[in-house]
């Protein structure tokens, strides 16, 4: 088994091609819990499958799998790490368009950045000045979908600049929310946003699948520049740093705001590739 290791501001993924390999869908998912292992297999955030596309004007689909198996329908950093391999591979040219679980989204290489045309956010899906409250503490949040009907549910919470409680603090209050199957019947990706400036924020993203912080989360960081933009606490475009790197979202606003086209800009570097013992399995 042929593989790719590749990064997006260090969200890591193995990329793996099965056009002709055509793995069932049980076997990718067990295949994924298997080779994400950290120290005991290939490790990864999740393993990406490069497939045939769905539409005749797309170059290829791809689906993304969580370190657990489940399936996640969209996450920028892996969009943008399957649109470089495909490039890299031939499988499509430097500007292309494809399919994923959440929809069809067109993308440019310029290697090694990669910039993604995710197109349009109705702001109506976007729940404003919410609020939760764990351990006698309440936090503002906004929560949305990004504009696909499968898309994956990203909160926003919001810290003060000078908020420098310990990680493990965060993770709680975030299990606390993914808790919520009232408001979250399939989990939700956390995200704890930073103003710096109009131009720059700080976002570190719990994600629902891999049950941890992750070094950067590319629809996490769209999530958290939406929320700041639409709140009147940055412009755009705007710089989202993650731990791993640095996101750059580009929001246009349609329809007397009520539409926003986005575009998230950002780096998806090439690690290894190699063939997978079957002992990694």
């Amino acid at each position: 088994m042929k593989f790719t290791k590749m990064q997006g501001n260090g969200n890591d993924f193995i990329i793996w091609d099965n056009r002709e390999a055509k793995l069932s869908l049980d076997e990718i998912q067990k295949t994924a819990i298997k080779l994400c292992r950290r120290r005991l297999s290939l490790g990864a955030d999740g393993l990406v499958v490069i497939d045939v596309p769905h539409n005749e004007d797309s170059s290829f689909s791809m689906r993304l799998f969580n370190r657990d198996g489940s399936e996640s329908s969209f996450s920028g950093n892996a969009a943008r790490c399957a649109a470089r391999f495909a490039c890299e591979n031939k499988i499509a040219g430097a500007e292309m368009t494809f399919d994923t679980t959440g929809g069809t989204i067109k993308a440019i290489v310029e290697a090694p950045f990669v910039t993604l045309e995710l197109g349009e956010l109705d702001t109506k899906n976007i729940v404003l000045d919410a609020k939760f409250t764990y351990m006698d503490e309440t936090l503002p949040v906004n929560y949305m979908h990004l504009g696909w009907p499968k898309s994956a549910p990203h909160c926003v919470v919001f810290l003060e600049k000078n908020d420098w409680r310990p990680m493990e603090s965060l993770a709680s209050f975030a299990r606390a929310i993914q808790k919520d199957k009232e408001l979250f019947p399939e989990g939700v990706n956390v995200n704890f946003l930073k103003i710096l400036d109009h131009y720059a924020m700080e976002v570190y993203t719990y994600e629902r699948g891999v049950d941890d912080f992750t070094l950067s989360c590319g629809s996490g960081s769209v999530a958290a520049a939406v929320a700041g933009w639409i709140n009147g606490w940055c412009d755009s475009p705007v710089e989202v740093y993650n731990p791993g790197g640095t996101n750059i979202v580009i929001i246009e606003p349609k329809d007397n705001d009520k539409l926003l086209s986005v575009k998230l800009r950002g780096k998806a570097s090439l690690i290894a590739e190699g063939s997978i013992f079957p002992e990694a399995l």
